[in-house]
C-alpha cells in the first residue's frame, strides 16, 4: 500500500512546481470519455466537452480540439440558431453548419451521414466526415472505444500501457503519518494517483480506465501523477479514493489502462 515520508522535501517540490505554473489535479467533475480520439500516437484531451456517439451511432467530437491537432485554422460565426464553422489548412477548406447534413469541401457540396451538432456552447462534428474530408484514415479500437486518426498515414496502436493498480486512502498510516496531501502538497482528491517517477514523471497528466470500484467515476477519468509511494515501483499505480483504509481493501490489485497525455 501507499507509504511515503512527506514534509520539507514535499513542500519544496510543491513550491517549485507551483512556481512553474503547475495546476491542481483534476477532481471528480472531470467527465469520463465515453469515446476517445487519438491522433497518431497522442490521445486528444477534451477538458470541458467530451466526444459522444449520436443517435446514428456516429462519433461526434468537439471540433476545436481535434482540428487543431490536424493543423486546421478554425473560424465560426453564429447564424440565427445555427453555427457556421470554417476550417482551413494547407490542403483543404471545409465549411459546415450545425444541424445541417450538407457541407462544403474545397467548394464542392457534399452530404454527411449525420449532421454537426451545437451543444452547450460547443460545435461537434462527425469524426468520420472530418477524417474523409481531410484524407486522414481512421481506425476504431472497439476494446477501448478509441478512434485513431493517422495524420502521418502510418498505422498506430492504441497509445496506452497496462499497469497494475492498487488504491489508498487519506489514512495517516498510508501517508507516512502525515495529513491528506500528496507529494506535491496538494490535497488528496479524486484524480490523485501515486506513481513511480522513473516510469511516469511527477506532474504528468493521465487518463486511466479499466478499474472497477464504486468510489471512482464509471468508465474512466482524468488524473494527475502527483504522489509517490514506497511500494509503487515500475508499472504500478496507486489511486487515491475517498473512504476508510478498510473499505478500500476491496479494490485489491487490478489491471488498468494508462494513457499519458501531453502537458
Amino acid at each position: 500500500m501507499h507509504t511515503i515520508t512527506k514534509g520539507l522535501t514535499s513542500l519544496a517540490v510543491s513550491l517549485t512546481v507551483l512556481a512553474g505554473g503547475f495546476l491542481s489535479p483534476f477532481t471528480a467533475n472531470a467527465a469520463e470519455m465515453d469515446v476517445k480520439v487519438q491522433v497518431n500516437d497522442e490521445l486528444v484531451q477534451f477538458p470541458d466537452a467530451q466526444p459522444f456517439l449520436d443517435d446514428n451511432h456516429a462519433t461526434q467530437v468537439p471540433i476545436r480540439f481535434v482540428t487543431e491537432k490536424l493543423g486546421y485554422d478554425v473560424k465560426w460565426q453564429k447564424e440565427g440558431d445555427e453555427i457556421k464553422v470554417m476550417l482551413n489548412n494547407n490542403k483543404h477548406s471545409i465549411t459546415l453548419v450545425s444541424g445541417q447534413k450538407e457541407a462544403e469541401i474545397d467548394s464542392n457540396r457534399v452530404e454527411m451521414d449525420t449532421h454537426a451538432e451545437f451543444q452547450n456552447g460547443r460545435v461537434y462534428v462527425p469524426l468520420r466526415f472530418l477524417s474523409k474530408a481531410s484524407d486522414i484514415p481512421v481506425q476504431w479500437d472497439a476494446s477501448s472505444k478509441l478512434a485513431i486518426l493517422s495524420k502521418d498515414g502510418n498505422k498506430h496502436a492504441p497509445d496506452y500501457e497496462l499497469f497494475q493498480s492498487t488504491a489508498y486512502s487519506a489514512d495517516p498510516s498510508e501517508n507516512g503519518g502525515y495529513g491528506a496531501f500528496d507529494y506535491m502538497g496538494n490535497p488528496l482528491g479524486i484524480g490523485t494517483v501515486a506513481v513511480d517517477p522513473t516510469v511516469i514523471p511527477l506532474g504528468s497528466k493521465l487518463y486511466i480506465e479499466g478499474y472497477n470500484f464504486n468510489g471512482l467515476p464509471a468508465g474512466g477519468m482524468y488524473a494527475y501523477a502527483t504522489d509517490t509511494g514506497g511500494a509503487i515501483k515500475g508499472k504500478r499505480l496507486d489511486i487515491f479514493i475517498p473512504g476508510s483504509k478498510k473499505s478500500l481493501q476491496k479494490f485489491g490489485i487490478q489491471t488498468i489502462k494508462v494513457y499519458k497525455l501531453s502537458n
